[in-house]
């Protein structure tokens, strides 16, 4: 993991490392005491977390979180400060957290452990499925893009399913409604999946079997699944929207609309 550690104060910057280095001791922690130059590295050395003040000279955290945002969208970025009134201007920006000054070990590991944006995991790409408002899958935070479209609705059930074995029949009288036979297309679908996934470097997410398929849920990031687990940012992901694009998902959203509201 890449830390970034920014403030214009020595004493506070130096403090704020050593915490940092306390709460992910195999983390690589660089500290910058102006923006531009954690700016400029950010171009050449990507980041998974910065520790940023808001009030500095030059350019504030707020504008530095706006301009690291511009170089990579998925920044997760915590605001160590001794003013709470930016706690708005935080959320403007998609702040992974805010911390008050003085930060302790404790607030870090938590801050750490609930970030926006999720990590790669080491040694292979990063699998994340969107599943509120429009299904969309990503590899690496780029869209996959199957032969056929049908190919990413078929993931999207098995998503839906939460990481249950899904018979070919199931799935098939699910996605078309009808009464046709698509067992041709279906075992077309299957090939394409387990091609694309291979060539992108991810196909244990995939389980095939002669009786059905189903994705190993624990291979991959869903916000749907966080918001199952209760996490913070799979809460905040749910804005009341659930596979759009797809009639079949209608009862599991309704469902979701239904516990959110009584929330």
């Amino acid at each position: 993991m890449v830390i970034y550690a920014i403030d214009d104060e020595k004493n506070a910057l130096e403090y704020i490392i050593r915490k940092i280095k306390s709460a992910e001791p195999d983390a690589e922690v660089y500290g910058f005491n102006n923006a531009s130059s954690a700016i400029e590295s950010a171009k050449e050395l990507k980041f998974d977390v910065a520790f940023m003040d808001i009030q500095m000279p030059e350019i504030d955290g707020i504008t530095l979180a706006k301009k690291f945002k511009k170089i990579n969208p998925k920044s997760n970025m915590i605001f160590v400060t001794g003013y709470s009134e930016y706690t708005m201007d935080a959320f403007s920006v998609d702040a992974s957290g805010y911390i008050l000054k003085p930060a302790t070990k404790e607030q870090i590991r938590h801050a750490l452990d609930n970030l926006r944006y999720p990590l790669a995991v080491p040694g292979g790409p990063l699998v994340c499925a969107q599943c509120f408002g429009d299904f969309e899958l990503f590899v690496d935070q780029k869209p996959v893009h199957f032969k056929y479209m049908k190919s990413k609705e078929v993931i999207a059930y098995l998503i839906d399913r939460k990481g249950a074995l899904c018979s070919n029949s199931e799935v098939i009288i699910n996605l078309w409604e009808d009464d046709d036979d698509h067992s041709a297309y279906y075992r077309s679908l299957m090939k394409d999946i387990q091609d694309t996934f291979k060539e992108l470097g991810v196909e244990e997410i995939f389980n095939r079997e002669r009786a059905g398929a189903s994705i190993l849920k624990d291979k991959i990031r869903c916000d749907y699944f966080d918001y199952l687990d209760g996490t913070p940012e799979g809460i905040n992901a749910y804005k009341g929207e659930y596979m759009l694009q797809y009639s079949w998902a209608e009862s599991t959203g309704a469902q979701l609309y239904d516990e959110y509201d009584e929330f």
